[in-house]
């Protein structure tokens, strides 16, 4: 009868231990990308009362006899299906829709992994978790090592920007704000001539003037696959074959961004705008009394700010996390500097001014401590085996003996999920399945309790024989 009481007593324990998994699962049904946990049983050792024996020639063969001697927790695994998407509309919560977990810092530095991309921007700039917690700042597209910088974004910047000195040997596709298309410019040059009366002896001064309508480009090529230094010898070209002499009106591109004409101390030119059929005279500004265009192109350089009393400083007003996990930061004058990812997978710097010009890749330079300290790209991770991460407090997991080999990168790139912004990833427990595994870990209980019971009063019973 003592094993009975012991067996039934296994139950009982394995039982309890199930309700308290239960417990946990629904206790945090409301814990933002909780995992729930369920629990298995495995038989314990069996008493063998005997091992059974072979048939043989002449009689059959017998089963072994066994008595076990009950139950125990075989194991508790997690189930890491993605939970729901919640709605919030805030720009800082998120949720990683397919495989990965955000990576985050604790003040020693020390690493662990969540699934709660609710995250916040605090008064240095850090992307920080609701618990303070800092996010690791990806190094590169895909790595096998994880990245020792967080993300952080600048709180104020000194936009500085100025043309390109490059921007003749770009084509017009990759300016920001230039589309020079095809079509004619109208020009009327006027040469003055000045001779010696062969009577009075009195300077004479005449006036020659060519009207010519002036091709941009070419039928051949799309304006906007030519470089600039291209479109200039072609509208300098038909300058020469409109028989003006390129000693009295030539365009060249300068180093500053821009396009001007120059002319013969005694050359005017006038631009016809009501002849002209491109855009040429729009988009560079030239004009009869304006010799130097618009800045066709610009690049940008972004400083940290020194002075917190500089009048050219703007300030971090709001922040956004795109779906690669790229922090998207916006300044008080409307600015926004973020990053991309571009043909080479490599992260490249975008600028866009007040004005909305956007200017990317090599014509971004990041310069001083605050800039060159930050990192917008949130660093994912996976791994080979996540069910082996270890749980620990504030949502979060820790590397465990069993988890293999650590992925980490970008979202939305290799294996990791794209991220949405405006919500984030509810539980997913499953209730339903909660309640029905707790009646069933319940009768477990009662039944065990029962054979208990039963066992306990036979033992009195014998008590009471020797009476």
């Amino acid at each position: 009868m003592s094993q009975a009481l012991h067996t039934s007593s296994t139950g009982i324990n394995s039982g309890q231990a199930q309700i308290n998994v239960i417990a946990n699962n629904v206790a945090n049904i409301n814990t933002t990308a909780f995992k729930a946990a369920n629990m298995t049983f495995e038989t314990l050792y069996s008493n063998n009362l005997s091992y059974g024996s072979a048939a043989t020639k002449d009689g059959g063969g017998t089963n072994p006899k066994q008595i076990g001697y009950g139950v125990k927790v075989g194991g508790i695994t997690r189930n890491f299906t993605p939970g729901s998407f919640v709605t919030t509309g805030r720009d800082m919560d998120t949720m990683i829709s397919g495989s990965g977990f955000y990576v985050v810092k604790d003040s020693s530095g020390a690493t662990y992994f969540t699934r709660d991309g609710i995250f916040s921007v605090d008064s240095n700039g850090n992307l920080v978790t609701q618990s303070g917690m800092k996010v690791a700042g990806a190094k590169s597209v895909y790595s096998n090592a994880g990245s020792d910088k967080t993300v952080k974004v600048p709180k104020d910047i000194i936009a500085k920007v100025t043309g390109d000195p490059n921007l003749g040997a770009k084509t017009l596709a990759e300016l920001n704000n230039a589309s020079i298309t095809q079509g004619t410019v109208e020009v009327a040059v006027t040469v003055a001539t000045t001779t010696t009366d062969p009577v009075t002896g009195d300077p004479v001064t005449t006036y020659t003037t060519t009207n010519a309508n002036l091709p941009v480009g070419d039928s051949t090529t799309p304006a906007a696959d030519k470089t600039v230094n291209q479109l200039v010898s072609d509208f300098n070209s038909a300058l020469s074959s409109a028989g003006i002499p390129s000693s009295n009106l030539s365009f060249k591109v300068n180093g500053d961004g821009t396009i001007s004409y120059t002319t013969g101390s005694n050359v005017t030119i006038d631009f016809i705008a009501d002849g002209t059929t491109s855009n040429f005279l729009g988009e560079t500004g030239l004009s009869a009394s304006k010799s130097t265009s618009y800045e066709l192109n610009q690049t940008v350089k972004l400083l940290d700010m020194v002075n917190y009393n500089d009048t050219d400083a703007i300030m971090l007003s709001g922040t956004a996390i795109d779906e690669n996990g790229i922090m998207i930061a916006t300044y008080s004058d409307g600015s926004i500097l973020t990053q991309y990812i571009d043909q080479a997978q490599t992260l490249q710097w975008k600028y866009t001014t007040e004005e909305g010009v956007v200017i990317t890749g090599d014509d971004v330079s990041a310069t001083g401590s605050a800039i060159a300290n930050s990192h917008f790209a949130l660093e994912l991770a996976t791994m080979v085996n996540e069910e082996g991460l270890v749980s620990t407090s504030n949502n979060l997991w820790q590397w465990g003996p069993d988890v293999g080999q650590v992925y980490y990168g970008i979202a939305g790139e290799m294996s990791f999920g794209p991220i949405e912004s405006g919500g984030y990833e509810e539980s997913n427990v499953d209730i339903a399945h909660e309640l029905s595994t707790m009646i069933s870990a319940q009768r477990m209980i009662q039944m065990n309790s029962r054979v208990f019971s039963t066992a306990s009063s036979v033992m009195e019973t014998l008590a009471y024989l020797g009476q």
